[in-house]
């Protein structure tokens, strides 16, 4: 992976979108650096050629969404000294949603780009494709939003298939921007949904401050390639372990963040239960019982000592990992309070969507909810791992290599 994401390649053009040539825009120098869950946290810039490769270790939670941030220096500019704020000012923002089939990435699993220069794909055509198109046919379309003073480019690919939506609007910071652009865009979605009977999948959100142009990618970290170390013949496997596993891998096979947030939480809920009718069951034959419980450490270097022992074969983690997987409320926290203060709501908000009876109540469309879900739902699937290791710990652990 390239630093930063962003590695121009053989274009000319800047990647801000401006349409002007790299060397009269935005120079050479890019500095960048990956954002964890709080974007008003400032984070120090680091300065990255653009032509340079490096390696780099794994960064965020593998298989969950994080950010990418890149400031871009002017030619003849010093890269700015102590933190970079990264929340954004008030003032005009852009935000591109990049569209894509489902189960058709458009960029490759360990490749982040940012996407300026990039049109995506659907199954929502919208004009002729270019082989087709003549000087009077329409190239774009243009959706205005009622009581709205912005409106959406809606871009299409060669073979005139929607593939990228683009907004300009004033906002009072970064996540303002996301969220009104997306709550705005989000019922045509749905609404061409529904009534074409097809997918319409946003791979991948991007947003950048026009003051400054600081922009951020939200992207997927790659899960890792492992090696199997188990050999010889398998152990028997408990039911209750081979229930319990087959819902966490649900969860990590998923690309719905709702639906994978449920996966983790079940096996987190029936564990607790598990635990309770072991607790009853000694209590009632005069044993001495006690109930286990995890506490989320409090500290970073007890959250490195879990870490490690959750998944020894990762030898490094970033200060953004852990700022994603751990919320604040969380630390030092007994996993059944947050399960009823914090990770219930959540459940029950997505139940009562789409499980209970009665009318739908909830629109899974607005981003609040999206971002909620994905606030804790690392934290959820770190959990779900934690106790499944603790109450089958040789099931848990076998081939770890």
């Amino acid at each position: 992976m390239y630093a930063g994401g962003y590695r121009p390649g053989p274009q000319k053009r800047c990647w801000c979108g401006s349409g002007k040539k790299k060397k009269n825009c935005h120079g050479k120098r890019v500095a960048a650096r990956a954002a964890g869950a709080r974007e008003d946290r400032g984070v120090a810039a680091k300065e990255i050629k653009p032509d340079a490769q490096v390696a780099v270790g794994p960064m965020g939670v593998p298989g969950e969404e994080h950010e990418l941030w890149v400031q871009p220096i002017m030619k003849g500019q010093q890269p700015p000294v102590g933190p970079v704020k990264l929340s954004g000012n008030p003032g005009p923002y852009r935000v591109q949603f990049l569209l894509a089939r489902p189960g058709y990435p458009i960029t490759k699993e360990r490749e982040h780009k940012f996407i300026d220069n990039i049109v995506g794909d659907s199954h929502i055509r919208i004009i002729k494709p270019i082989a087709e198109r003549r000087l009077e046919d329409p190239d774009r379309m243009l959706l205005a939003v009622g009581g709205k003073n912005f409106r959406f480019e809606c871009i299409t690919n060669e073979k005139g298939f929607l593939g990228k939506i683009i907004v300009d609007l004033t906002a009072k910071n970064t996540r303002d921007a996301v969220n009104e652009a997306y709550g705005s865009i989000a019922p045509f979605l749905s609404a061409w949904s529904l009534n074409l009977d097809i997918p319409v999948h946003v791979e991948t959100i991007q947003v950048a401050d026009l003051t400054t142009l600081v922009s951020a990618l939200r992207v997927r970290a790659p899960h890792l390639e492992m090696n199997w170390g188990g050999g010889g013949s398998l152990p028997f496997f408990q039911e209750e372990f081979c229930q319990y596993a087959s819902v966490y891998r649900e969860g990590l096979n998923s690309s719905s963040a709702f639906y994978r947030f449920l996966c983790f939480f079940k096996v987190i809920e029936s564990i607790i239960g598990r635990r309770g009718r072991e607790f009853q069951a000694k209590r009632a034959t005069g044993q001495e019982a006690r109930r286990a419980y995890e506490v989320i450490p409090a500290t970073r270097e007890e959250i490195l000592v879990l870490l490690k022992k959750l998944y020894p074969w990762r030898d490094s983690w970033d200060d953004m990992t852990i700022g994603q997987t751990f919320p604040p409320e969380s630390l030092g926290k007994k996993v059944t309070f947050l399960k009823e203060k914090y990770l219930y709501g959540i459940r029950c908000g997505i139940a009562h969507a789409l499980l209970e009876r009665g009318e739908v109540s909830i629109t899974l469309d607005k981003i609040e909810h999206i971002q909620e879900i994905n606030k804790w739902l690392p934290l959820c699937r770190i959990i779900a791992r934690w106790m499944l290791i603790s109450d089958f710990p040789t099931e848990s652990t076998m081939g770890v290599k």
